[in-house]
C-alpha cells in the first residue's frame, strides 16, 4: 500500500495543483513509516526523480544537472524522517514529523539552488539570502505535508482499529 501511495502521490505532480501544495510529502512520511528502510530511501527517490526528470525537461523544457540528485536526497530525508513513526506511532511523533520533513527538504533543496546557481553569491550571506528568500513558500508545504500526513496515517489507524475490534469480537465470540 505504501508503495501505491508514493506512486499515486507522484503521479499528482502532473496535474494542476496549488502551488506548493501536494500529497508527496505526507506519501513520503507514510512511505518512510510502512516500508523496508531502504526501499523507502531509493522507491521514493526513483519514483520522484523520474518525475522531476520527465516533468524538467518536457512540462518546464528546462536543462537537467547534478542539482537533481540534491533534489533526490531532500526527498529521500522526508522518508528517513518517516522512519521514527514505525515502531510506536503517536500525535506528537506525527506532529513532529511534519515540522521537520518541510523543514529538511527546505534546508537541503534550497541549499542545492544556492550551490548550483548564480542566482546568490557563493557566501554565507549568499546562503541566507536564498534561504530567507523561500520562506514564504513553507506555509504551504508544511500544511499539504501535515493535512496529507494526517489523511494518510489516520486512514491506516482507523483501519487498524477496524481490524482490531473485529478480530476481539470475533474471539469474545468463539
Amino acid at each position: 500500500m505504501a508503495y501505491l501511495t508514493i506512486l499515486l502521490a507522484t503521479l499528482t505532480r502532473f496535474i494542476p495543483h496549488a502551488w506548493n501544495f501536494s500529497p508527496v510529502y505526507g506519501a513520503l512520511l507514510f512511505g518512510g513509516a510502512n516500508m523496508k528502510k531502504r526501499d523507502s530511501i531509493w522507491f521514493s527517490a526513483l519514483t520522484l526523480g523520474a518525475s522531476d526528470v520527465v516533468l524538467t525537461k518536457f512540462i518546464y523544457h528546462m536543462n537537467l544537472g547534478w542539482e537533481e540528485l540534491i533534489q533526490m536526497a531532500a526527498f529521500a530525508s522526508i522518508a528517513m524522517i518517516g522512519w521514527i513513526l514505525r515502531k510506536r506511532f503517536t500525535v506528537t511523533r506525527l506532529a513532529f514529523a511534519c515540522l521537520a520533513a518541510p523543514l529538511s527538504f527546505y534546508l537541503i533543496s534550497d541549499f542545492g539552488v544556492w550551490l548550483g546557481f548564480n542566482t546568490y553569491p557563493h557566501t554565507w550571506n549568499g546562503l541566507l539570502a536564498c534561504y530567507v528568500a523561500a520562506i514564504p513558500f513553507q506555509g504551504r508545504i508544511t500544511g499539504s505535508t501535515a493535512l496529507f500526513a494526517v489523511i494518510l496515517f489516520g486512514a491506516q489507524q482507523i483501519y487498524a482499529w477496524h481490524v482490531n475490534r473485529k478480530k476481539h469480537s470475533q474471539a469474545l465470540a468463539g
